[in-house]
């Protein structure tokens, strides 16, 4: 199997090599088309690099540990779906993945029904795919085996490193590490890393028309489908990843501001902003620089994400140890750098639109608002990013924020973004669009505004809680009155489905500020206990009561120990649920997690954790949590998504302009406004 897939690997290297050497040659003759057989041997390197990875994967499942990755992240008693997902669970196999995900986002391009690439863009993924790939080859090889020499030396190596040297099979697997075993784990990490790699196509569209002189005005008919894609794909890796936070780590939040966290969050900022000013372009034809500018931002995040999250920079709960790819990692990101600010500089001047902006209260002013705000928190997130490097450099020991300077700094600019989601579906591209709207307008700022009362009474005296509380509650109110105003129209069903572009935003608008409902439960509402407790002991906490019943301990997995608390939680004289919170020890790799456990309702979670205990006394040390409205933002994350795949569905209505390029025409909501004006007009001619 070892020469299978390394076999494969190889000639997946190989022919991509030939399609990059093929490509520049036909560059050099001022070609810029893809030629078939570029094009094929891209398709045919796929193929191979499918081949090996499934080796990879069936070593592990075999737990072949005269592999050395298997070795590192497999053991007997993994279950099969554990065993094939620690792929991504280690160094090596997650920098494998990720090459073959590059290679996946390049066949897709070159299969797809609408062809992206030209001869630049195909050139500029192919760099990608064989640095990737060659960091795998070359650096951290999947496949190096383990080895025996005659000192009895285990070395790993991919080919025997001595004449005497014996291939050796017998080492104990040390298994993936506990908390990547969770389901979350299981799919967000091929989630974020699809959405990550579908950035790449956008990126590559975008320096070909940098380097051929192009202005960019095709660049949404040529990679929207790509950009909501990968904005999908990111924006529910981040959910599921904060979801895994908020269910294993065992502290009971959901983002700690961690630099893996941090650096997921970079392109998802920057990709958001990319596609409202795209929406800007597309009507008005301005932002051509700012839109250029976001998608070459965004990849070049995404690959700052990689170096950080692989090259050990950074402590992380999240990230690999140290490597030697941080050495070619760095230069290539700067290289990226580099070459995105050389070809803007380059194309500055041809890329002007002239905008000028007319009104401080319109919607492309809003948008502007919204991007300026959204690359602010950018801002803070890379500053928080590259403070403890610098420190490091200059004093010998990094030296980073904690999470009350990312939460005192991006908290009022998260409130204001918030406030411009709920205001702007009132407005039209001119500020005229509120008088339109008359008394309804004033309608959800009553209601919200009556919410206020009960919130303060019963929920919190918090005035910044009660702020956010009042911006969520008048923005989902302003989007179902919009909503309800275009229901008491004709046809609405077929205007909805024709105008599903415009419903999915206000999907994900509405998802949004779900999730900032959440988020102000969990900040402001959210409330602990701790207590020592023997059985029998009743500890209150708020209209709930948690009894200790008792403690066991047994091996429900060879693996590991697990210690379990036997818990009953009462409300109203009632049992609601019994729960078990507790702490597994693995005891070949001197580590335990806790597994929480908790109830959950629409209203919340009760959550709880066992922090200590003694088996031979009887007591345990337990803390309880309440954590109000949490579960909105799961379901705001799960609305968010599906409203941008609403969006993703309805494809952009493409033409050509005077010069014969690629432009993105009339929205679909406007052409159905000129078909139904049409169509009335046949019927009232004789």
């Amino acid at each position: 199997m070892f020469y299978l897939g390394f076999v494969t690997f190889v000639g997946a290297f190989v022919t991509a090599l030939i399609a990059l050497v093929l490509t520049l040659a036909r560059l050099a003759r001022k070609e810029r088309t893809i030629s078939p057989l570029s094009s094929l041997l891209a398709k045919v390197s796929f193929g191979l690099h499918t081949v090996s990875i499934l080796s990879l994967l069936l070593m592990q499942l075999t737990q072949d540990y005269s592999n050395a990755y298997v070795v590192s992240v497999i053991n007997p008693a993994m279950p099969d779906i554990l065993k094939a997902t620690a792929l991504w669970g280690g160094m090596a196999g997650s920098l494998f993945f990720w090459s073959w995900v590059v290679n996946l986002c390049l066949l897709i391009a070159l299969t797809g029904r609408r062809k992206v690439l030209d001869g630049w863009s195909f050139l500029i993924v192919l760099v990608n795919l064989l640095f990737f790939a060659s960091l795998s080859m070359f650096v951290e090889n999947p496949f190096n085996r383990v080895w025996a020499t005659v000192e009895d030396k285990i070395v790993s190596a991919l080919f025997s490193p001595a004449a005497d040297a014996r291939l050796y099979g017998s080492l104990d697997g040390i298994g993936l590490n506990p908390l990547l075993r969770h389901f979350g784990m299981i799919i967000h990490p091929p989630i974020l890393y699809l959405g990550f790699g579908f950035f790449l196509i956008p990126f590559a569209v975008a320096v070909s028309q940098l380097l051929c002189g192009e202005n960019g005005e095709g660049l949404l008919g040529q990679t929207r489908t790509w950009l909501l894609t990968a904005w999908i794909l990111l924006s529910a890796g981040i959910a599921l990843g904060s979801w895994w936070s908020y269910d294993v780590l065992g502290w009971g939040g959901y983002w700690a501001w961690d630099p893996v966290e941090t650096v997921s969050l970079l392109p998802w900022l920057s990709s958001t902003a990319l596609l409202h000013s795209l929406l800007l372009q597309k009507q008005k034809h301005i932002f051509r620089r700012f839109n250029l500018l976001l998608v070459l931002l965004t990849y070049v995040l995404v690959v700052f994400g990689i170096l950080i999250t692989r090259a050990g920079l950074l402590n992380s709960v999240h990230a690999f140890g140290e490597s030697n790819i941080s050495i070619p990692l760095t230069i290539f990101t700067s290289a990226l750098f580099v070459l995105s600010v050389v070809l803007l500089l380059w194309r500055w001047k041809s890329l002007g639109t002239g905008w000028e902006m007319n009104s401080f209260i319109s919607r492309d002013a809003l948008f502007l608002y919204t991007n300026m705000l959204l690359l602010a928190i950018l801002i803070v997130c890379l500053w928080g990013l590259f403070y403890p490097l610098v420190t490091g450099e200059l004093t010998g020991t990094q030296q980073g924020f904690t999470r009350d300077f990312y939460d005192q700094a991006t908290a009022p600019l998260f409130l204001l973004l918030i406030f411009l989601m709920a205001f702007c579906p009132l407005i039209g591209w001119s500020a005229a669009a509120i008088k339109k709207l008359g008394k309804a307008a004033l309608l959800p700022l009553l209601f919200s505004a009556a919410a206020l009362i009960p919130a303060y009474l019963y929920l919190t005296q918090s005035w910044v809680a009660l702020i956010a509380l009042f911006i969520v509650m008048w923005g989902l109110v302003n989007m179902v009155l919009l909503t309800l105003r275009d229901a008491s129209k004709s046809r609405f069903f077929a205007r909805w489905w024709d105008r599903r572009a415009r419903y999915g935003a206000y999907f994900v608008h509405a998802g949004i500020l779900l999730i900032a409902l959440g988020i102000m439960g969990m900040e402001a509402l959210s409330s602990t206990v701790e207590g020592f407790m023997v059985p029998g002991d009743k500890m209150p906490m708020g209209q709930y009561e948690i009894e200790f019943v008792d403690i066991r301990q047994e091996y429900d997995n060879p693996e590991y120990l697990t210690t379990e608390a036997n818990l009953v939680l009462w409300k109203d004289g009632e049992i609601l649920k019994e729960m078990h919170p507790g702490q597994d020890l693995y005891e070949n790799r001197g580590q335990y997690i806790s597994t929480p456990d908790k109830h959950s309702t629409l209203r919340g979670d009760v959550y709880t954790l066992l922090l200590d205990y003694s088996l031979m006394m009887g007591y345990v040390t337990i803390q309880v949590a309440d954590n109000p409205l949490v579960n909105f933002m799961w379901l705001g994350a799960l609305l968010m998504v599906l409203g941008a795949a609403l969006a993703a569905s309805r494809a952009p209505v493409l033409g050509l302009n005077d010069a014969g390029e690629t432009i993105v025409l009339d929205d679909t909501e406007e052409l159905y406004e000129e078909v139904l004006v049409l169509s009335q007009q046949s019927e009232e001619q004789p």
